[in-house]
């Protein structure tokens, strides 16, 4: 049977185990009723087996004392073995005997009984050979006892066989008491755990929810299964646990939500940016946070303890704030905002910013409203004003960009600069001026200054809307927000195009030579210094030559300055022509010229290029109508081997052009340390 098919109401438990326990009892008669009988029918046959032993051996007694005593009376013999033959065919029959109901005898014993009734014959013959026998035979004495013992000992026999069925009876009964024992421990086992599964345990899982919700844990549910009282009252128990779970937790979140509007309102109140107030129908306040307090100048006690308006609010400022407070408690509009001028309790103004609305409180209804000091707003925007002017009204250009360089506004002087308007630039980025002029390494330095220091200042080239090229001198500021972010970035540029041109010009003049154009004596010391620096952070080594014209005066005082002037520049063109672009020719003054010859692998590298030099300016100049014919001195030192320093490394090489200008002119020599003797000593050829 199924756990799922047992009754489910208490009282059909109770009744199915009163059902039980009358079938169990009945169970346990019926078996004890049984064992019984098959004892008493096993104690039957021992007896009727017992009589007649006894009845065999009243025959055998009765037959001497006849056969002794012939004169005493007939002991009547006849009836006792009808008797002993009634009860033999009893035993194996099965029926009725000495007023005892008798079973067969088992299979088991049935040969020990023919055994009796084969010796019972042979025991009934002696019997009647002993009545018809003389007195005194002792043969059929003999033949009578022989018999008899054989009868009695058959007998014996067969009644220890029911001896022994009578002790497997009583052993057979002895295991049914105790079979029936362990049914019985068996069903009560059962009962016991139906009654645990089905009645104990739902109670025990009862008690244990009523103590938990008892200690306020009301989210204990009972699984009891339902049908029965139990699981009836475990589901009122769940459903009363839930509903008041689902109360509490209402409670809980109304509780949560007053206190998260109380700590809004706290922390509202609390806050130093804005003044909160509430106030009441008279127009009183009747709360003031601190920082009200702070901006009226008045404790924070004395605001609260209904103050009115027309101390805070004076003259056409008190009308404002009255219409304003009338027009929200009639209802006419739920909220407003107004500015107006209030007097603190010193008696300064102050400009406010009011935002008002309308709440109840304890069923009356109050305003409740937010102030602003907005006076230094006031300035601001008053400044603001004023930079707009200047923004507008200056000569230098403005732009403005955001983060990224897209250009949000501009001032009318941009537009002056550039030619572009607003609607020509806004929304793009600065790259609608470029010239081309700057490559991208350009603006990458630009930006990463810009995000490094947030300023940027130098000289762009850029293009205007006609295609004009021009120089402006740009200076970028950024602006930032209070998180570091960039709010934007302010260029202000001017057009310095002609500056720069004058200035260009006035560098040229300084440093170059204003007849043959090529770099003077000051350009070269740069450029000589530039060269050692190079060499000193791991560049190559250079060369330094110095030359000096042969035979420049005599075409000057023949043919003139003019004449001598026109050389000059052929001079300059012939070398230019002779050396590379990273090279640098120079004139010093007069007809002397040096060259710098960078990145010298080998010293004798240098020679093909000065045999170059001479071969060229040797070659006849056209003068106008006249030819002329000069050469050249050359001498050649190189760094750093020759010198450690412009001063030395010039000086070596003037030594060495001029051993080379008394070795016979036209050629070129390289420096030796035996060159500074004293033979060789002249004036310094930086002194001109």
């Amino acid at each position: 049977m199924r756990l799922d098919s047992l009754p489910r109401t208490l009282r059909q438990k109770a009744s199915l185990a009163f059902i039980l326990v009358v079938l169990l009892a009945i169970g346990n008669v019926s078996i004890v009723q049984f064992l019984l009988r098959e004892s008493d029918g096993v104690a039957a046959t021992l007896n009727v087996a017992g009589k007649m032993r006894m009845l065999s051996q009243r025959i055998g007694l009765e037959a001497l004392v006849a056969h002794q005593h012939p004169d005493l009376p007939d002991p009547a013999l006849a009836d006792l073995p009808s008797l002993f033959e009634a009860a033999h065919d009893t035993l194996r029959r099965g029926g009725h005997a000495f007023g005892l109901d008798i079973a067969p005898v088992p299979e088991a014993l049935a040969s020990q009984l023919r055994a009796v009734g084969l010796a019972w014959t042979r025991y009934r013959i002696a019997v009647d050979a002993l009545a018809v026998a003389s007195a005194g035979d002792r043969t059929a004495v003999a033949d009578l006892a022989r018999t008899g013992a054989d009868l009695l000992a058959r007998t014996e026999a067969l009644m220890d066989g029911l001896v022994v069925q009578a002790r497997m009876v009583q052993q057979r009964t002895l295991y049914g008491a105790y079979a029936l024992f362990a049914l019985d421990l068996m069903l009560l086992a059962l009962a016991g755990w139906v009654v645990f599964r089905r009645i104990l345990r739902p109670i025990r899982d009862l008690v244990k929810q009523c103590r938990a919700l008892a200690a306020g844990d009301y989210a204990a549910r009972s699984a009891l299964p339902p049908g029965d009282e139990l699981g009836e009252l475990g589901r009122v128990l769940n459903d009363s646990a839930a509903h008041i779970e689902q109360l509490l937790r209402d409670i809980e979140r109304e509780h949560a939500a007053l206190a998260e509007a109380q700590a809004m309102f706290n922390g509202l109140s609390d806050n130093t940016v804005a003044g909160i107030y509430m106030a009441d129908e008279n127009l009183r306040f009747i709360h003031a946070n601190a920082r009200m307090a702070e901006i009226l100048g008045y404790p924070q006690a004395e605001l609260a303890a209904g103050l009115p308006f027309d101390r805070v609010f004076v003259g056409p400022a008190y009308e404002v704030a009255r219409a304003q407070a009338l027009e929200r408690l009639s209802g006419r509009t739920a909220r407003t905002r107004y500015e107006c001028v209030a007097r603190r309790r010193d008696g300064d103004p102050i400009e406010l910013e009011i935002f008002g609305s309308l709440m109840s409180l304890h069923g009356r209804p109050t305003l409740i409203g937010i102030m602003f000091d907005i006076t230094e707003r006031k300035r601001a925007e008053a400044s603001a004003r004023r930079a707009a002017l200047v923004y507008a009204h200056t000569s230098e250009a403005m732009v403005v960009t955001d983060a990224n360089g897209v250009i949000q506004d501009i001032n009318p002087a941009f537009t002056a600069v550039t030619g572009y308007g607003a609607e020509d630039v806004v929304g793009r980025t600065m790259a609608v001026l470029s010239s081309g002029r700057h490559d991208k390494d350009f603006y990458r330095a630009m930006w990463a200054r810009l995000r490094e220091t947030g300023r940027w200042s130098g000289d762009i080239h850029n293009r205007r809307k006609s295609g004009e090229e021009y120089v402006e001198r740009l200076s970028i500021n950024t602006s930032y927000n209070q998180d570091g972010s960039v709010n934007c970035r302010i260029g202000l540029f001017s057009d310095v195009t002609e500056k720069r041109r004058r200035e260009a010009s006035i560098w040229h003049q300084a440093h170059y030579d204003h007849l043959t154009q090529l770099p003077n004596r000051q350009m070269f010391q740069e450029n000589l210094r530039r060269s050692i620096e190079h060499t000193r952070q791991g560049g190559l080594p250079f060369a330094l030559a110095f030359l000096d014209l042969d035979l420049f005066k005599e075409v000057n005082d023949t043919l003139g300055h003019d004449a001598g002037d026109q050389l000059l520049r052929l001079v300059a063109r012939r070398l230019g022509e002779c050396v590379r672009n990273s090279d640098m020719v120079a004139r010093l003054g007069g007809d002397e010229f040096t060259l710098i010859v960078r990145d010298i692998r080998n010293p004798d590298d240098v020679l093909p290029l000065c045999g170059k030099v001479l071969e060229s300016l040797a070659r006849p100049y056209a003068l106008g109508d006249s030819v002329a014919r000069i050469s050249a001195s050359m001498g050649v030192a190189f760094y750093p081997r020759d010198g450690d320093s412009a001063s030395e490394l010039l000086r070596a090489a003037d030594l060495a052009m001029y051993a080379a200008k008394e070795h016979g002119r036209n050629q070129c020599l390289v420096y030796e340390a035996g060159m500074r003797g004293p033979a060789h000593v002249r004036a310094d050829p930086q002194s001109g």
